[in-house]
């Protein structure tokens, strides 16, 4: 069925309407790191310019989130939602303009759609599709590490595919991201979903609400911090650059399975706290198995991939089923992406000063050990 009609139990063309719109949150910003080295030659770009290039999307993440609320209030869910995804097309296809103006006014525009999207899309879950809350919610954070894993994995044969072009590489991008506008076209047309009754009562005083902020922004900085650093700590574990790239991207599609199964499981039972405990406990293995048996990483990578993706798809689920009203849901997401990416934004920085300090990986593996078990603090107060 098409998206935007409202049922009980969603049916194939809404669970690809989802998967589509999901896949293109993560491509913009996946597609650029393998491809940085390259791109700071030919443009000429400082060490410091091109860490900006690759955190702005997180940065507006975290300042345009607050936006969505009253767009959900405003306008037909799914209006905005076809919206983002065109923008983000426009941003990707300005990358493809081979210029340093291009490439960040392209990332900003891509930053900025992904940022208003992903916030208001659990609007239309619990709007639209109340009684599927778990289903749809698994699909959308199953297709996050499903679409940044494609995007790093397909960067590099894209700019040998084009020529050595690396703008080409990141332009391709907006293939997909049209595609799904094409797809959640006929929904926007109809404008089914918006939010009415009664206005969002503020949220920021409540200490659920920061229990799950914290809780995602928490679980979110041991992703960034372990996205960043991971490769490198598994080389100075005796694997090869190449061999650690692979881990990494098997790390990815183990996490798209928990992504989505834990989503569905917490929404279903109502039990929420067991499975974040095992989650905790997931990650904490597979960082003390790097630490000190770093030879069985293919192990360890299907632990923190269960961990990662887990806390991802709980993390998203939350502000959905513990809303009290569906007008809340925007608000408490807003809440939670606002605070949650402040806090990851500072997870690869923390463990690249370890680094230097250190001169070593053991002192930033204990340090995202301690990340890992952080998470348990407020996830407890969150899920319980």
């Amino acid at each position: 069925m098409p998206p935007g009609r409202a049922a009980a139990r969603p049916g194939g063309w809404l669970l690809l309407a989802v998967v589509l719109f999901a896949l293109n949150l993560r491509t913009v910003i996946a597609s650029l790191p393998p491809l940085l080295a390259t791109i700071r030659h030919d443009l000429g770009l400082s060490g410091g310019a091109a860490g900006l290039l690759t955190t702005l999307p997180v940065i507006l993440f975290a300042l345009l989130a607050p936006a969505a609320p009253r767009l959900a209030r405003r306008f037909a869910v799914e209006r905005t939602l076809v919206v983002c995804i065109f923008m983000t097309a426009v941003g990707a296809g300005l990358r493809g303009i081979d210029t340093t103006f291009a490439l960040f006014a392209g990332s900003c525009l891509a930053g900025a759609a992904v940022a208003l999207g992903q916030t208001t899309f659990p609007v239309f879950i619990r709007v639209a599709h109340p009684h599927a809350m778990g289903r749809l919610t698994g699909a959308y954070s199953m297709s996050l590490p499903l679409g940044a894993s494609i995007a790093g994995v397909l960067a590099v044969p894209l700019q040998h595919a084009f020529g050595e072009s690396w703008a080409r590489s990141l332009a391709f991008w907006a293939l997909p991201a049209l595609l799904a506008a094409v797809v959640w076209l006929p929904a926007a047309v109809r404008g089914e979903t918006k939010v009415t009754g009664r206005a969002a009562e503020p949220i920021r005083g409540e200490p659920l609400a920061w229990a799950i902020a914290t809780y995602f922004g928490i679980q979110s900085m041991a992703f960034y911090a372990a996205l960043a650093w991971l490769p490198e700590m598994l080389q100075a574990g005796g694997w090869s650059e190449t061999s650690a790239g692979t881990l990494q991207a098997f790390n990815s599609l183990v996490s798209a399975v928990p992504a989505f199964v834990v989503p569905v499981l917490a929404a279903r039972t109502g039990r929420q706290l067991p499975i974040m405990l095992a989650l905790v406990a997931s990650g904490a293995v597979a960082v003390i198995g790097i630490l000190v048996a770093p030879a069985a990483a293919p192990l360890w990578m299907v632990f923190i991939g269960i961990s990662q993706g887990g806390a991802l798809g709980l993390g998203l689920v939350l502000p959905v089923v513990k809303a009290a009203h569906a007008s809340d849901v925007a608000s408490l997401m807003a809440m939670t992406l606002t605070v949650g990416y402040v806090i990851a934004a500072t997870g690869p920085w923390l463990l690249g000063v370890l680094h230097d300090v250190s001169g070593g990986w053991n002192v930033p593996l204990l340090a995202l050990l301690a990340i890992t078990l952080l998470q348990a603090i407020p996830g407890v107060r969150a899920s319980r």
